[in-house]
């Protein structure tokens, strides 16, 4: 479990994790990302809270995923993940499906900025071949 993933309390402020904090309305999980929080579950009680945020951090798919290219708009982004695996000799239809992941930053107004991850196993595999 990466730990930067994560924060218990409001204090820390972290950028682009989720957070177990108690608040007024209960025991709030949250994701936070460039300074805007998201709430994700409210629990009555800390134990299900923190059932729910161990749930979270210790199966998320991006926390065994390293970020390969972006955020930039779509194109770019596109681009040089492309570029990055033709550099290791390899293209995405040679790789698994659940080897690589994108998704669209939804902090940014107007066209689509992306990001592309790959899990951390694949990348070790393909950087070994190099």
């Amino acid at each position: 479990m990466n730990p930067n993933r994560y924060s218990l309390g409001d204090w820390a402020d972290p950028d682009d994790a989720i957070v177990l904090a108690q608040r007024p309305e209960g025991w709030v999980v949250f994701y936070t990302e460039r300074g805007r929080e998201t709430v994700l579950a409210v629990h009555a009680q800390e134990a299900d809270a923190c059932a729910d945020l161990l749930g979270r951090v210790g199966y998320d798919t991006y926390s065994l995923c390293r970020l390969i290219a972006g955020p930039a708009p779509a194109g770019e982004a596109d681009q040089a993940f492309d570029d990055w695996l033709r550099d290791l000799g390899t293209t995405r239809e040679d790789l698994a499906p659940e080897d690589w992941l994108y998704d669209d930053v939804p902090w940014v107004e107007g066209p689509l900025w992306r990001r592309y991850f790959i899990r951390a196993t694949t990348a070790r595999r393909l950087l070994a071949g190099r």
